[in-house]
């Protein structure tokens, strides 16, 4: 059996929102489309990928392990596409540059940073595609990417053999649930972070990142399916099943009515950084790091 790419790539971007309708809008498909491929796929399987209960829809435990399978194997097809492409205009591959975002969206910083690459290196091929909390790290040693937009600190395990550049700080915010009582204030203190249920990440994400990125030492966790992206996160979120801090840098690729987000008033900043393999550092890693640092 072979898998069709493109009911693949729709089910990567309806698992990442968890919402047809957002899902639909990204691929710029209607919903009966996106629909119909996600069935087919599940055919192809002979699995279910989501489950469907009033109006919320979430990954069953096949959805989740082919997610975790999909994401390289569709920046490995990406990969193909363009090195084949550029050998055909040119006679050899053009350079070639792989970032990965743990995003929702683009933002505006991010996107930035692509455009002025690709001003200052014309021939450089630059990709920029979303990865999950527990494959972030993992992209940069396999090779799949060729580096990454990360949130450090991490573990030293999981900095073993990479370099990290950081390139801003950023203030965290608290992602609510529309409506709910502690947004009322506008903002909210870790006392607070430290009351509220959050909604779980899956195993294997980095220890130290993971622990970061509650904030406080062993808070409630919401009795929910563990997520491993950041646009499942804030989905669960908008949902009603708990809080999640994040950085405010990735809240402004969410904005969304049945979200809130509000300041944390005595919450360390998050750094962005950019990190690669120190043994694949070249030329193209360099001009990242310059334009990165603005």
């Amino acid at each position: 059996m072979d898998l069709d790419l493109a009911r693949l790539r729709a089910f990567v971007v309806t698992a990442d929102e968890l919402s047809f309708t957002r899902a639909a809008e990204f691929l710029g498909i209607a919903q009966p489309s996106l629909s119909e491929r996600i069935r087919r796929l599940e055919d192809d399987l002979a699995v279910t990928l989501f489950s469907r209960e009033r109006r919320q829809i979430t990954l069953t435990r096949a959805g989740q392990e082919l997610l975790r399978r999909a994401r390289p194997l569709l920046a490995g097809a990406d990969r193909i596409v363009a090195e084949v492409r550029a050998a055909a205009r040119e006679g050899f591959p053009a350079p070639r540059l792989v970032l990965t975002t743990l995003a929702a969206g683009i933002d505006e910083l991010k996107a930035g940073i692509v455009v002025a690459l690709r001003e200052k290196a014309p021939d450089l091929m630059v990709t920029l595609t979303p990865v999950s909390f527990s494959d972030h790290l993992r992209v940069l040693r396999d090779g799949t990417a060729d580096a990454a937009f990360v949130w450090p600190p991490y573990s030293s395990a999981g900095l073993t053999g990479l370099h990290v550049e950081p390139i801003r700080d950023f203030p965290r915010l608290l992602a609510l649930p529309s409506g709910h009582p502690a947004a009322a204030a506008g903002s909210a203190d870790l006392a607070t972070v430290a009351r509220l249920p959050q909604i779980p990440l899956v195993e294997g994400v980095d220890p130290v990142f993971a622990a970061t990125w509650r904030l406080v030492p062993d808070p409630p966790l919401a009795p929910v399916p563990p997520v491993d992206t950041v646009g499942a996160l804030l989905a669960a979120v908008a949902a009603g099943h708990g809080c999640a801090p994040v950085p405010a840098l990735l809240a402004r690729t969410a904005v969304r009515p049945d979200l809130t987000f509000v300041a944390l008033s005595d919450a360390p900043p998050a750094t962005l950084a950019v990190a690669w393999r120190r043994d694949g550092a070249d030329e193209r890693h360099r001009i990242l790091a310059r334009v990165a640092a603005g």
